[in-house]
């Protein structure tokens, strides 16, 4: 056995380990603002706002969870509307589109994009954990590109889901992208110490197993199992019409009907 490999390995285990703590100081609100400061960088901006980008249109994945919904008109609420990609997209389909987005600066550059193409949408800048809209104003939500493990804690999940399922109209839908892996980052006596650390740092106490700080520039929640994602859905008094796991990916869709 090669003493040195292994020693480099264990190095960059400890590395690894020592760079999660940052996950574990952060409580919730905290890990909302790092996430808002990532996007809100200039390059970040522009890179959101490009228009390579907002004219690429719906993923793949995106559309044939909108093919599977029976609405093709109506209002939309678009939950972290970015550049504008999915907005224009929706709003050229028919869609009378409201995108929100905790980054101003993305918010303005989605209005100015969509303006461009000739398809005028409403934005408002809102934390989307903390939505607020008119009860009962839209037909469908809209939630993709796994954003909604970027909100952290069950609790902020289900509070957001509540607050989305009030927004629509009876029988209204909600298409939701989330992430999924069945791996977890640590184990064992690695997971303790972290636990620790947050316990003497009074930090991220509300951490849950799948927390992560994907690339040290944003946190993201990746869900372990099924039933973890299907019963905050549940619990928020929507029905699960249809719960897609990945297959070799890490992003799962789901559509859910509002429980009039």
């Amino acid at each position: 056995m090669n003493i040195r490999v292994a020693v480099g390995r264990f190095l960059i285990r400890v590395g690894r380990f020592v760079q999660s703590l940052s996950l574990m100081i952060m409580r919730p609100r905290d890990l909302i603002e790092f996430n808002r400061r990532t996007y809100s960088g200039p390059q970040s901006v522009r890179g959101w706002a490009e228009d390579g980008l907002v004219d690429s249109g719906l993923s793949p994945e995106e559309k044939s969870l909108l093919e599977r919904v029976p609405f093709r008109r109506g209002k939309l609420l678009l939950l972290g509307v970015g550049g504008g990609r999915e907005a224009v997209c929706l709003a050229a389909m028919g869609f009378e589109v409201t995108g929100v987005d905790f980054v101003p600066e993305l918010a303005a550059k989605a209005g100015e994009n969509a303006r461009r193409r000739g398809w005028p949408i409403k934005v408002l800048v809102q934390d989307i954990s903390r939505l607020d809209v008119p009860e009962a104003s839209y037909e469908l939500a809209w939630l993709t590109s796994g954003t909604y493990s970027s909100i952290p804690t069950r609790i902020r999940r289900l509070e957001m889901l509540e607050r989305v399922r009030r927004s629509l109209r009876p029988g209204g839908f909600f298409i939701c992208q989330f992430l999924f892996s069945g791996e977890r980052e640590f184990k064992g006596i690695w997971e303790l110490f972290r636990r620790i650390f947050s316990w003497l740092t009074l930090g991220n106490l509300a951490y849950a197993r799948g927390d992560r700080l994907v690339g040290g520039i944003e946190f993201a929640h990746y869900f372990q199992q099924e039933e973890e994602i299907r019963s905050e859905f549940e619990a928020a008094g929507f029905e699960v019409v249809e719960l897609g796991l990945p297959e070799g990916g890490l992003r799962g869709g789901a559509i859910l009907k509002k429980i009039s």
